[in-house]
């Protein structure tokens, strides 16, 4: 690991090339070791694509509900109870896919950092790539959520009002489980493993491995790859003994994420814990600057 750590690391944030590792991130199989854990992330991740269809397509209540209250009828306020209901039904189900992605995330990190780490990204690609697809659809549930004016009403159970009054609660919730994680895994396993996931999407993208939407689903695991590495490692990620090459990150999302740029960058900017520290270098600062 010592010898992996000082590749990883620079005199001040690193400068190094991230480091890549051809992990398939479009159709890599499980092997015999990897199917259990496979399955079980598969089934919890199944209804995922319809969760985010259904948050391009939500409509919203607002109106209904303002009717209900400066006009109240019996016509006004069961028109607002129809509207309302299905909302926090939807409501609920996100909230315990995010429970379940909780308690399933550091199970797919515990893995990873498990022996050789190198070695467990090349051989156990199938792990690796469903740890990408959570990020990505972490990123993505967020960014949906943003775009979306949630009604979330007073009556909802207090645990679920905490989730949505964060900007980001899938990403949340991540990092939750992950600082969690400190009991099974140590950081510096978890941060070395996170810091590749973004070397490996870097690297996708810059070398042209990845092409159309893929692209931008590198660029979101490897965002949400440096927030998560941000809250775990005390120094965090734009430090000078940071595992990640911020610099290179950052320049990556701005020539290729085109009109995503900008939220892809809100979220380092904003979801991540130290970039304001007085650690951080200034020219790093300004790189990030809205």
């Amino acid at each position: 690991m010592g010898g992996l750590l000082s590749l990883l690391r620079g005199g001040g944030p690193t400068d190094e090339p991230p480091i890549d590792i051809p992990v398939d991130l479009e159709g890599a199989q499980p092997t015999a070791e990897e199917v259990e854990l496979y399955n079980y992330i598969r089934q919890i991740m199944a209804p995922a694509p319809g969760y985010l269809d259904a948050l391009r397509g939500y409509v919203g209540c607002q109106e209904e509900i303002r009717k209900a209250i400066s006009t109240p009828s019996p016509e006004t306020e069961e028109a607002a109870w129809a509207a309302v209901c299905p909302a926090v039904l939807k409501l609920r189900e996100y909230y315990e896919f995010a429970q379940r992605l909780e308690e399933a995330f550091p199970r797919l990190l515990a893995f990873l950092c498990t022996g050789d780490v190198m070695q467990n990204l090349e051989v156990r690609q199938a792990t690796a790539k469903q740890m990408a697809d959570v990020l990505h659809f972490v990123s993505l549930f967020d960014e949906l959520k943003a775009q979306q004016n949630l009604v979330v009403p007073d009556e909802l159970a207090n645990r679920m009002s905490l989730f949505y009054a964060h900007a980001t609660p899938m990403t949340k919730s991540l990092v939750d489980a992950t600082i969690r994680l400190n009991r099974t895994v140590t950081a510096d396993a978890a941060t070395t493993i996170l810091s590749i996931i973004s070397g490996i999407c870097y690297n996708a993208v810059i070398k042209e491995r990845a092409q159309g939407a893929m692209v931008h689903y590198c660029l979101r695991v490897l965002v949400v790859s440096i927030i998560l590495y941000d809250h775990m490692d005390p120094e965090g990620a734009f430090g000078k003994n940071s595992k990640v090459n911020i610099r290179a990150s950052v320049r990556v999302i701005q020539t290729s994420g085109g009109s995503g740029s900008n939220n892809l960058l809100n979220a380092l900017r904003y979801t991540t814990l130290h970039l304001n520290d007085e650690s951080t270098p200034k020219s790093i600062k300004l790189m990030l600057a809205a």
